[in-house]
């Protein structure tokens, strides 16, 4: 019985065996089973959604801007181009030491840490960062997230808008976005032509940012070049002169337009108020307008010039006609005064623009009849935006001649009860310049690489007139109220203007003027035509002559001798 007793045990041994074995298998069937499903789910049924986190996480498509089209003055001289720079952008979910990656960025890109920390831990594989950044400082950043062991960060060659000029014309020239779109000025304007079009890339990176291989899906284009109107040299000595002259008169704000009388050409455009293009995250909407576009004024005597060739036009008035000149005239139950209450007795039409007299040119324009002026106003291009190739122009103030009273008519014959701009008046007074021309006037020369075009849009006077108005204004500058803006050696032309300011709700204000000037020179040939446009003077006298005068002539005066411009006819 004791030899049988192993044989039992063996027995017993193989059957434990065998259920032990039969379990395991049991189990690894039940595993495999486990897993062939889970791969069937991972690769048939779940195969897009996974196929398209491991595509997010490794594989990017992004659009690269293309180099922006510089934009040049009429000389060459480069006002804004694209140079290289990167774009940082971070990978959230797989990025190393966040902490480290904001101390780094904050310091070499001078942006918060509050700012970095909301795009850093933004759950997303891709957030930007900054999206201009020069190269010298992403290579700093690259430098020392390396050495750091700081991964995530994405690089991308991208470029960065500069304005080596900086400030000058910023007004005109106008801003480019983050995304590459012009958003202001002839950067707006001309986008389509600067932008050219991006590249489509198709990136793969690592958990450390770095991208392992690049494939172009779409081939981008630069942008075209832009050359302006504008000469630089011209445009920083009507800068000068414009904050010089904003600051001896305590002016709110001014500014200058020069323009060219025969082709129709801006050659400057200057303000006071201008923005460091390279740094104008700081700046105001209001910092950025453009005056001689975007402000309207009261014209003032500068008016009598318009009305007064209109009248000399139509042969409703001679030259040496004589007018009642004194102080106070009643039309409509209202009294047109001088300025200063002053009285001039018997005047001719000449003394009248010479002198600036009021009640002579209502007395004027009265003749004149409201149709006859309102129509050569019309024809001037008032009361209508003159097409320039900038965002932000004002049309101006014209009313229908049917609602003009006979006071209204009187007034706008002075200036008042109208609203122009800079730009209108410019162009207004090139047209006496030239002989009648009313041109379009153009801020780029070549938006389409031709050769600039004067574009004649109407004859609005005779040559004979316009000669007859030329030299009435040459003697505002020799004896009449423009004599501050005489320009030494030169026959300039002007005609001021002062005009009190009126606001909503207000009316007239005392004590607010708009004090400017429009002329040209040399008087028998223009070159030149500029306005100078000062608002609220805050020193005595206002006057135009005296304020804006003194401005024409700082700004002429270095002007000609820039330009080596003959006296073609000197003052005696």
């Amino acid at each position: 019985m004791s030899a049988l007793l192993p044989t039992r045990l063996t027995g017993r041994r193989k059957t434990a065996l065998h259920k032990r074995v039969s379990c395991l298998v049991g189990f690894l069937a039940l595993a495999a089973l486990l897993l062939v499903g889970r791969l069937v789910q991972l690769q048939a049924i779940e195969h897009a959604r996974w196929s398209a986190a491991a595509a997010a996480i490794q594989e990017r498509t992004i659009d690269a801007p293309p180099q922006r089209g510089t934009i040049y003055d009429r000389n060459g001289t480069a006002l804004a181009y694209d140079v290289k720079a990167a774009a940082i952008a971070i990978d959230s979910y797989n990025m190393t030491k966040p902490e480290t990656l904001i101390d780094i960025l904050a310091e070499e890109l001078d942006l918060s840490a509050a700012l970095l920390k909301d795009r850093v831990y933004r759950s997303s594989y891709f957030t930007w960062i900054d999206r201009k950044v020069s190269v010298e400082a992403a290579r700093a950043i690259r430098r020392r997230s390396k050495e750091e062991g700081a991964y995530g960060l994405i690089f991308i060659d991208t470029w960065k808008r500069c304005y080596p000029q900086a400030a000058l014309a910023s007004n005109l020239l106008g801003i480019v976005g983050t995304d590459g779109e012009g958003l202001e000025g002839v950067e707006l304007s001309f986008n389509a032509q600067l932008a050219g079009s991006p590249t489509k890339l198709h990136l793969v990176e690592g958990a450390d940012g770095r991208i392992y291989r690049t494939e172009t899906l779409v081939s981008g284009a630069p942008g075209c070049d832009l050359h302006l109107t504008i000469d630089a040299r011209l445009q920083h000595i009507c800068e000068d002169a414009i904050d010089r002259g904003v600051r001896q008169f305590e002016a709110k704000r001014g500014f200058i337009v020069l323009l060219d009388p025969h082709s129709g050409d801006v050659l400057a455009m200057a303000q006071d108020s201008r923005v460091d293009l390279n740094h104008f995250q700081g700046s105001s909407a209001e910092d950025r307008r453009n005056l001689a576009v975007g402000f309207l004024f009261e014209p003032g005597s500068s008016f009598k010039a318009f009305a007064g060739l209109a009248a000399l036009d139509c042969g409703s008035v001679r030259v040496d006609d004589r007018f009642n000149g004194n102080d106070g005239i009643r039309i409509a139950g209202h009294t047109i005064h001088n300025a200063e209450n002053r009285s001039f007795g018997t005047v001719t039409f000449a003394e009248i623009i010479e002198k600036s007299i009021n009640t002579g040119m209502a007395r004027v324009s009265i003749e004149l009849g409201k149709e006859q002026l309102h129509s050569y106003l019309t024809d001037f291009g008032f009361g209508a935006k003159t097409g320039l190739e900038i965002p932000g122009e004002e049309g101006g103030i014209l009313r229908d001649a049917e609602d003009w009273s006979q006071l209204d008519l009187a007034a706008a014959s002075f200036g008042q009860s109208v609203g122009v701009t800079g730009i209108q008046l410019a162009r207004a007074m090139a047209a006496i310049a030239n002989g009648g021309s009313l041109l379009a006037p153009h801020v780029v020369r070549d938006p389409e690489g031709g050769d600039p075009q004067s574009e004649i849009l109407r004859q609005v006077a005779s040559e004979t007139s316009c000669a007859a108005m030329r030299s009435l204004l040459r003697r505002v500058i020799e004896s009449g109220t423009g004599t501050w803006a005489a320009v030494p050696g030169f026959a300039a032309a002007a005609k001021t203007g002062t005009a009190q300011k009126a606001f909503p709700g207000r009316g007239y204000v005392a004590g607010k003027y708009t004090s400017l000037i429009a002329g040209f020179l040399p008087t028998d040939d223009p070159a030149y035509v500029a306005v100078v446009v000062l608002d609220e003077v805050g020193t005595d006298p206002v006057w135009g002559g005296y304020t804006a005068g003194q401005i024409f002539a700082d700004a002429m005066s270095r002007i000609v001798k820039l330009e080596h411009l003959p006296p073609v006819v000197a003052l005696q």
